[in-house]
């Protein structure tokens, strides 16, 4: 796709001369002949994308949405790096510090790589989707340089969570799909803390609503490959599960795609995952990381980039920052009940998720 947002044409010497004399008075930038005037940017911005890629369908799909949103908004020139392995954390991160003003890094596993370059630009500005700058032995090193975009997945999991145990609890009368073993699961990628948390939530709110119900749990330590998250999903099934919660990117698109084929439920995660699997995905954990993205630079562009960005607010649910999408005509009446009072007592504080998983 061309990302040129400008467009030369040959002009004859009067009038581009009659144009630069009105671009010098203040016109606020090139209309290219439409009448419509294109903003100009204060601060370039680069998006450094997590090994899974734009394509993600979730994740970093999400964070470049929010950043083509701003893009639109104020005009800055598209620049994106994609991160095919960990090892290209360092090498991105520099290219883009070199060449803007804002760096945005996708990725709590990019924390180390972005601590070391933030303090090689201590002049240029960082965010960090989901997690601070960290030392080597994994504390935060609160930079002045580095925003971290941080959520309270254990939210969104909860909510998704609570449907479960609501559909485990109504059992086959009312899901005729179920399995009757009262079980269900997450399929992790690898274990960092916003999976964890998602998973917490997940595990917390189900045996919440149905104390009786079996979570199973396992990882795949992957994010991309979708066979490994589909065997992890597989052999859930097998015990039982049926109910399936992804929290493991591109390669969680493998468990639900193993739902799908077994005939029980799948849970998206991050972004409505529904219109994979139409059929079997029941609702989505949904985190919206492009809000975040877009936050970020419209607070940068204002000149109001925080101050304290240790400080920096997390994105929950009462803010809109995590949630649930709509969910299916698979799920009974009153799992749609019970999501709405969970959701309303997290938000009034009546109920706080767990971040740590529960034994």
């Amino acid at each position: 796709m061309d990302k040129s947002r400008f467009r030369m044409t040959l002009l004859g010497a009067p009038l581009l001369v009659m144009l630069l004399i009105l671009a010098g008075c203040g016109s606020g930038g090139n209309t290219g002949g439409t009448g419509t005037t294109t903003p100009k940017a204060k601060y370039q911005v680069t998006l450094v994308t997590d090994i899974g890629g734009l394509n993600d369908r979730g994740f970093n799909q999400l964070a470049h949405t929010g950043y083509e949103n701003a893009e639109k908004q104020f005009g800055f020139k598209d620049s994106i790096i994609e991160t095919q392995s960990q090892n290209d954390y360092i090498k991105n991160l520099t290219q883009a510090a070199n060449s803007s003003d804002l760096v945005i890094g996708v990725g709590f596993l990019m924390a180390g790589a972005m601590d070391q370059i933030a303090k090689q630009f201590p002049n240029k500005k960082f965010a960090l989707v989901d997690s601070c700058a960290s030392l080597a032995n994994g504390n935060c090193d609160n930079l002045p340089n580095v925003t971290p975009l941080l959520f309270k997945e254990q939210e969104a999991g909860c909510l998704v969570g609570a449907v479960a145990g609501q559909m485990e609890l109504d059992g086959k009368a009312s899901v005729p799909k179920l399995l009757g073993n009262s079980t269900i699961s997450a399929v992790g990628g690898i274990s960092i803390p916003p999976v964890d948390r998602y998973i917490a939530g997940y595990k917390y709110c189900a045996t919440k609503v149905d104390p009786n119900v079996k979570v199973l749990i396992s990882y795949s330590n992957d994010f991309t490959d979708p066979t490994k998250c589909q065997d992890a999903a597989n052999a859930q099934i097998a015990q039982g599960a049926d109910i399936i919660f992804q929290v493991a990117g591109g390669c969680g698109v493998g468990a639900l795609n193993a739902a799908a084929t077994k005939g029980v439920y799948g849970i998206g995660v991050d972004t409505d995952q529904g219109y994979l699997h139409p059929d079997s995905v029941i609702t989505s954990a949904t985190k919206h990381v492009d809000t975040a993205v877009y936050t970020i630079i419209k607070l940068t562009e204002n000149n109001q980039y925080p101050s304290d960005p240790s400080n920096f607010a997390k994105f929950d649910l009462k803010s809109g920052g995590v949630g649930a999408a709509p969910l299916s005509s698979a799920v009974p009446s009153d799992a749609q009940a019970t999501l709405q009072k969970y959701q309303q007592d997290i938000i009034s504080g009546a109920l706080t998720p767990p971040e740590q998983i529960p034994a």
